[in-house]
């Protein structure tokens, strides 16, 4: 009876160890999925970054999310963050982010005190995630593309709608 038990107490102690040498090994790369590398610059002064969008003659990307929203990570992490940084320098769009319900004081397209619940009110944003597309001076480029991911064509979509935003600014001009 006594080896039976050992037996037992052996082979928990080697699930256990397998459940450590998994976590050890698992647990950086959740680190890394949220560390700062992994987020969008946040919205903070839409003045500033109007401006630039001005000068650059590219749109103005906003991402309206929530905290713990899955769909707004996917979005994020899949979409935005690699647009963002897709080696298009000065002409690839400003990509930001913005926490819908957020009351934290920023800088507002007109330069007035804002936040990201007033921006989202005051473009009718009513769905984590939204992406807005707007020009320097806070007109709407194109749609805007509510929701997430669920039929693996959000690509295209986004595509879709950065293409409308592009040519509205091109006929601005």
């Amino acid at each position: 009876m006594r080896i039976s038990q050992n037996t037992e107490i052996g082979r928990g102690l080697a699930r256990a160890g397998a459940i450590v040498a998994l976590a050890v090994a698992v647990l950086p790369m959740m680190a890394r999925a949220h560390t700062p590398e992994a987020a969008l610059p946040a919205v903070d002064n839409l003045a500033r970054d109007g401006k630039l969008a001005l000068q650059r003659g590219v749109p103005l990307v906003i991402l309206f999310s929530l905290p713990g929203c899955t769909y707004c990570e996917t979005v994020r992490r899949n979409y935005l963050l690699p647009l963002s940084r897709g080696g298009k320098g000065v002409n690839g769009p400003l990509v930001r982010e913005a926490d819908m319900a957020s009351t934290i004081p920023l800088s507002g397209i007109d330069g007035q005190a804002s936040s990201g619940k007033a921006l989202a009110k005051q473009y009718g944003i009513r769905v984590a995630p939204s992406v807005l597309l707007i020009d320097g001076s806070g007109r709407r480029l194109a749609p805007v593309l509510e929701g997430g991911d669920v039929a693996g064509m959000y690509g295209a979509y986004l595509e879709d709608r950065l293409a409308n935003a592009r040519r509205a600014l091109g006929e601005a001009h």
